[in-house]
């Protein structure tokens, strides 16, 4: 029997069974199968068993708050843990990509959003004589790997802006959905005075958007006497919406879709952080309590708040998500790492995008990763990570450094409010 002379509904229950490259070369059969794959059918059911087995397919990226870091950028934080012994397409990917020092802006719903910086020879007539003189120019990228399918943005207007000069910076990308299709998507950079002024009474925006093919300049209010910012790059994206941590510990929400939305949200911290310790900086204090994490799960805007008890030498773990129909937090549960026989020195760094109860945590002796599940109670070991080495003296010096030897997830860990986002590969085609 062929595969023509099954069901239509049994084809699709066998394609999405197959991992996502799969079904993008079944779709290159013939119009039938294309067809299929394009269902509404097709994606209900393809997501279904997705998701059902996700934890080895989602990829992990960490975006910092360094107060030097003036566009958003992700690295890759591999966990390599035993359900994910086999590199996933995302992980593969993200570390080809930052191989070739191509710079991954933000990620959004399978889409991901790439910035080139590139050297163009220009003519210059000086005194009658032509010079060639080298100039810096920035291309942007959106597209997903998976098909794979990649877009090159027109330029923004104002993008020869110095660095050192006030202007637009990368920020984030947000996308609209619809019963898990991509309707449109934007591409945003914010206005560094959002970042320089003490209290930014407003926020300028340079916006690309898949429903124009253009960019415009969209100016927001700020709530209250305004808002002060350490950083501004890397926010959380979700349902259309930003969401940065300003400097006096809320969360401000941007929805780029409600058309006549001009103005910012502030959310005040749960009422059990809002007593807890303001920025501080990694340098003086090298230690990862008070840690606060911004992500996702399971469609919500996620913190983990990670505080160390020295009364009993372990850290104590809150997990909030923000309930957007009220703006409310709801704590979605509470543990001492310790009576879960987690140690003192594995710091917790994630959680899982589609099980909040799903904790990544970095052991700081191992040097690796480990998994920890709450409902079921179980602890997965992930494999030793190689460090750098760096014969620099003053390496030796550094507190994270283990015989001149580096970790990247050490300084991660050690990051006082990172946020992490999750690539799921998925079958959107991006919208032209």
């Amino acid at each position: 029997m062929i595969i023509d002379d099954l069901p239509e509904e049994v084809v699709i229950d066998i394609m999405a069974r197959l991992p996502p490259k799969s079904v993008v070369s079944f779709k290159l059969v013939c119009k039938q199968y294309k067809s299929l794959t394009e269902s509404a059918f097709f994606r209900d059911i393809y997501r279904r068993n997705f998701y059902a087995a996700s934890s080895s397919n989602c990829s992990i990226l960490h975006g910092g708050h360094d107060l030097l870091l003036v566009h958003s950028s992700l690295e890759l934080l591999k966990l390599d843990l035993p359900s994910s012994s086999s590199s996933s397409l995302g992980d593969s990917f993200f570390a080809s990509v930052l191989a070739q020092e191509i710079t991954v802006v933000a990620c959004a719903d399978g889409l991901i959003l790439l910035r080139l910086n590139e050297e163009e020879e220009e003519d210059m007539k000086k005194k009658k004589k032509k010079k060639k003189k080298k100039k810096k120019k920035t291309r942007y990228y959106i597209g997903n790997p998976v098909l794979p399918q990649w877009i090159q943005l027109p330029p923004p207007p104002s993008q020869n802006f110095p660095l050192f000069l006030p202007g637009f910076r990368d920020t984030g990308l947000v996308t609209r959905m619809h019963n898990g299709s991509l309707l449109g998507y934007k591409v945003v950079r914010l206005h560094s005075d959002a970042l320089n002024l003490p209290f930014s009474p407003t926020w300028s925006f340079e916006i690309f958007s898949s429903d124009t093919g253009e960019w415009n300049v969209r100016q927001v209010s700020c709530p209250g006497h305004g808002v002060s910012m350490l950083s501004t790059s890397n926010p959380v994206s979700l349902n259309g919406k930003l969401h940065w941590l300003d400097h006096s510990r809320r969360i401000i929400v941007h929805d780029f879709f409600e058309a006549h939305d001009d103005h910012l949200r502030a959310i005040c911290l749960p009422a059990p952080m809002q007593g807890t310790e303001p920025w501080r900086c990694m340098y003086f204090f090298p230690t990862p309590s008070d840690k606060m994490i911004c992500t996702t799960s399971q469609g919500y805007f996620v913190l983990v708040d990670v505080g160390l008890m020295q009364e009993v030498k372990s850290y104590n773990v809150r997990v909030w998500r923000l309930k957007c129909d009220s703006w409310n937090w709801e704590k979605a549960w509470e543990i001492n790492m310790a009576s879960v026989g987690v140690p003192r020195n594995c710091v917790p760094m994630a959680v899982n995008c589609f099980d909040i109860h799903i904790i990544y945590l970095w052991d700081l002796d191992l040097k690796c990763f480990l998994a920890f599940n709450l409902l079921a109670n179980t602890i997965s070991y992930g494999t030793r990570k190689n460090g750098v080495y760096n014969g620099n003296p003053l390496v030796f010096q550094d507190p994270m450094a283990v015989d001149g030897v580096v970790y990247k997830e050490d300084k991660f860990c050690f990051e006082q409010h990172p946020c992490l986002f999750h690539f799921v590969p998925s079958l959107q085609v991006v919208l032209t």
